[in-house]
């Protein structure tokens, strides 16, 4: 059933007042008259309006006051001033303010009605676009809690679908920390050098504050803002605030807030339902993917200890995976992998050497050259790898990374002979950066090599046995500084930095 639009109607005149009720009974619409501005004003602030009809001048009151503070409340209402004193500067100031229209006394009841009229097909309409995006935006977030999406991108993607759907200039999201007990902020939109919303709403904000007392949604005006802040922290470029606790299993776990700058409207309160919608489907998706996170790295520490096995068997290849996730990881990105990607590559460059649990030790740890029988032990261990992790679907991202990284870009390498393109890229990947730190760091069969030999090395066999587009990224990147020495977590070479950038152009 369609819903009876409210309509408020305001003019010191009585028998105007009853005119226009009276003029409306036959329609079906819920009218209430008054002649008194201080009822109006209760009315509008205690009442649901979907239409406003006011004079423009209520005895010693004006209606363009009414027509603030009820646009305050209810952001879609729609409002028409009545003036007996037509002037354009009048008609100018109307409708800048947010009126819908203004009509000159005397009017006739037919153009009365026709304005009503249009003015509620219009704010149909408006609802309308606003439950559709309001949809789109859940949609948006539903879609992100059904997908494996990285964490900050998934704060980010509420951050920004909520910042666009109310038309903020600024946001922020802060979450509750179980480890420190405090709030954090965790993503924020919009931030510019006169405005941080990181230091707006941090865990000692006054703000902030006001908002888990309350347990409330909020809005703040300029004079809330200010009030909270105090004037050592005046800040004129507040227009507005709005603010919204995230919630789950009845808890506060954040603070959803978007900011409007001077330039801006307003935010109303009839806007905090739209916000409540979004921020409860946000609390949810983000509560799911603290449990995924915290899964992965319940998954990631029990793939670390199978990494740590393999390496407490061989002193020499300690800190081997570290540096070739990070490595890869890095690489990965420079050629512009998504973010979900990257935890397939950590994955891939922990356990990429996961088969050599089956290599015997006097292999793995042999300090001379392998002999033939020797080395086609060791070559089994990308398929003895693959047998560990197999049928474990959490990890079928790694498998591409544990087979194919001894495979060489001319075909000639193991186990598969695989070459060029047929080599998926992961493994090209895995074993640019796998040789790279097995030339640079101590081997028992031979001391490091250093950086520059081994980044000359990998230049050298590029078309051969390393795919020449991998191999550039890593020249580039090494050449420019890009890449962290520390994490690499070797020893630098005894020449300088500026040498070694030299030596592989």
């Amino acid at each position: 059933m369609a819903k009876v639009p409210n309509i408020l109607v305001v003019d010191d005149e009585e028998c105007i007042c009853d005119i226009i009720k009276e003029s409306l009974s036959d329609l079906d619409y819920n009218v209430q008259v008054t002649h008194n501005p201080e009822d109006a004003l209760k009315i509008i602030e205690n009442q649901p309006l979907d239409f406003l009809l006011t004079d423009l001048i209520l005895g010693d009151k004006s209606g363009m006051e009414l027509l603030n503070r009820a646009l305050e409340l209810h952001q879609d209402l729609v409002v028409v001033l009545m003036t007996g004193q037509p002037t354009i500067e009048n008609a100018v100031s109307v409708l800048k303010l947010g009126a819908y229209d203004y009509l000159v006394k005397p009017f006739s009841i037919e153009r009365l009605k026709a304005i009503i009229r249009r003015g509620l097909e219009r704010q149909q309409l408006y609802r309308e676009n606003v439950h559709l995006r309001e949809m789109v935006s859940l949609y948006e977030i539903s879609k992100a809690m059904g997908s494996t999406i990285e964490f900050n991108s998934l704060l980010n993607l509420i951050l920004n679908t909520a910042a666009r759907e109310f038309d903020a200039n600024l946001g922020s999201i802060l979450l509750w920390d179980e480890k420190t007990k405090s709030l954090r902020v965790e993503a924020t939109f919009g931030a510019t050098e006169k405005i941080q919303p990181k230091d707006l709403f941090c865990q000692d904000s006054p703000i902030v504050k006001s908002i888990i007392q309350e347990g409330q949604p909020q809005v703040l005006d300029e004079a809330n803002i200010q009030n909270l802040l105090g004037q050592e922290k005046r800040n004129e470029l507040f227009k507005s605030i709005i603010s919204h606790p995230l919630m789950a299993k009845g808890k506060v776990v954040g603070v959803l807030s978007l900011i409007r700058s001077q330039k801006s409207h307003p935010f109303t309160k009839g806007q905090l339902q739209s916000l409540s919608i979004i921020a409860g489907e946000a609390a949810s998706a983000i509560e799911n993917s603290r449990l995924y996170e915290n899964l992965k790295d319940s998954y990631l520490e029990t793939l670390t200890a199978l990494a740590n096995a393999v390496e407490a068997r061989d002193a020499y290849t300690r800190g081997h995976t570290e540096r070739v996730w990070y490595l890869a990881q890095f690489l990965a990105n420079q050629m512009g992998w998504g973010e979900e990607k990257m935890w397939e590559v950590k994955m891939g460059g922990i356990l990429h050497d996961i088969g050599k649990i089956g290599v015997p030790d006097a292999i793995l740890n042999k300090p001379g050259k392998l002999t033939p029988e020797e080395f086609k032990i060791m070559k089994l261990h990308p398929q003895q790898g693959i047998k560990i992790l197999e049928g474990i679907s959490f990890l079928s991202p790694a498998l591409p990374y544990v087979l194919y990284h001894h495979e060489r870009y001319d075909g000639s390498g193991y186990p598969e002979g695989l070459g060029k393109q047929d080599i998926p890229i992961q493994g090209r990947l895995m074993a640019v950066v796998d040789t790279f730190d097995a030339i640079s760091s101590d081997r028992p069969y031979r001391k490091s090599k250093g950086f520059t030999e081994a980044l000359k090395e990998i230049k050298d066999n590029s078309q051969t046995q390393f795919d020449p587009s991998v191999v550039e990224v890593l020249v580039e990147a090494w050449n420019n500084g890009k890449i962290d020495m520390q994490k690499l977590e070797i020893q630098t070479p005894k020449e300088p930095f500026t040498s070694v950038v030299k030596n592989v152009t």
